[in-house]
């Protein structure tokens, strides 16, 4: 809670008391956020969908898993449509979880982003919880917050990784053949490639994904398109812990929203204008929340950006 409002609501998956040699007692509580439970949720029909909003096949996921009182988390599926319509279909013997479903349904090209939202109701003084969803992404585009060292950023990260980097990407899906008296071999996707890192000098380096339920050729080349454009060449997941107080206003409830970031360190000096050489722009994609303790009566949050190529 941070005053009257919702930050954060957590199903508890794991707890651990515990007592040292010297007598110290301690409570270990893990859990997720509110989209773990469907992916601890299989789907056990046949599902077909053909020429179906993919926001709507997202809706109807979610009232499926609800279907039974014991397994509906309350959650208010947000209306409307992206004008995206798509063909799937899931079968039961493929012991999916509707977590997974959902989410290859949104990464995929031309796809959507979505999260559960908690907050309390100012009519009715009830907790809801709402699925929202955006197209093609969450977040105020018009919103742009800015954050920046001095001030409050307290540290920063900026890894680089290139240990499953790849320039050119597959991907693979399910069998197509049904005779058993003859050889099967999955289905694959076209090979797409990043033109752009090849051209700049990166190496050709190929990776093939699997999507192993996946039937249908169109799928599984939106699923190989997806990722040349976002997971090609090194990938960078820049991380930064920041100071809350009244006067910053970013809400763990309204991910997707852009801040502007600024470094000035010795690692990213001024140019000799006297202007930083750091700044960037980065969809928040994810925070951490660490409360104050004994030791650092401080507020803050380490803040996840977007993958950036």
């Amino acid at each position: 809670m941070r005053g009257y409002d919702i930050w954060g609501s957590y199903p508890v998956w794991y707890t651990e008391p515990a007592m040292d040699e010297q007598g110290n007692l301690t409570l270990k509580i893990q859990g997720s956020s509110l989209e773990s439970y469907a992916y601890r949720r299989k789907i056990r029909a046949n599902l077909s969908y053909s020429g179906v909003d993919q926001i709507e096949i997202a809706r109807q996921l979610l009232t499926h898993m609800a279907a039974r009182p014991e397994g509906d988390m309350g959650f208010v599926l947000t209306p409307g449509n992206s004008g995206v319509l798509r063909d799937r279909t899931y079968r039961a013997a493929e012991s999916a979880t509707y977590g997974e479903r959902l989410e290859q349904l949104a990464n995929v090209a031309d796809g959507c982003e979505y999260m559960i939202r908690t907050y309390i109701d100012p009519a009715t003084g009830e907790r809801v919880r709402q699925w929202v969803w955006g197209y093609p992404t969450l977040g105020s585009p018009t919103i742009t917050r800015d954050i920046a060292q001095p001030g409050k950023i307290k540290s920063w990260s900026y890894p680089s990784d290139a240990t499953q980097a790849a320039t050119a990407w597959q991907a693979r899906g399910d069998t197509i053949q049904d005779d058993l008296s003859t050889a099967s071999e999955p289905l694959m996707s076209t090979v797409y490639e990043d033109a752009a890192k090849l051209a700049a000098g990166y190496p050709l380096l190929d990776q093939t994904a699997d999507y192993s339920t996946v039937r249908d050729q169109a799928t599984l080349n939106g699923y190989a398109q997806t990722l040349a454009a976002t997971r090609s060449g090194s990938v960078s997941i820049p991380r930064v812990t920041v100071h809350f107080d009244d006067d910053f206003s970013i809400d763990p409830n309204f991910l997707g929203d852009v801040a502007r970031f600024t470094l000035v360190n010795n690692w990213f000096p001024l140019d000799e204008f006297g202007a930083p050489t750091f700044v960037k722009e980065w969809r928040i994609v994810g925070m951490d929340l660490k409360p104050p303790t004994a030791d650092d009566q401080e507020e803050r949050a380490e803040l996840i950006f977007e993958e950036a190529s």
